[in-house]
């Protein structure tokens, strides 16, 4: 099986980028986009993140966590094809 790359980690995203990200993945949970937030923006590790925000069920916040990383992946590819493309003057 394929190993698959993770875009989203802890305390790596900027708050802008994170607000986008979840604005593409139809997430309404406050307290899960809250630990989300505090997980992938201020590095807070995920277990004290979801005691943090109120958050019990693990397994759901993985998911999300999952979604995130799938639609910044999606964001990537994105970009690679827009980057050839201004290479190659086709912009």
């Amino acid at each position: 099986m394929a190993r698959k790359v993770s875009y989203v980690y802890q305390g790596s995203e900027s708050p802008e980028r994170f607000e986008l990200l979840v604005s593409l993945t139809g997430l309404r949970s406050q307290s899960q986009i809250g630990a989300l937030r505090d997980h992938l923006v201020k590095g807070v590790p995920l277990d004290a993140a979801m005691a943090l925000n109120g958050v019990t069920n693990k397994s759901n916040l993985e998911r999300d966590l999952i979604k995130i990383n799938d639609i910044a992946t999606t964001v990537e590819k994105i970009k690679l094809i827009d980057w050839e493309k201004f290479k190659n003057g086709k912009n």
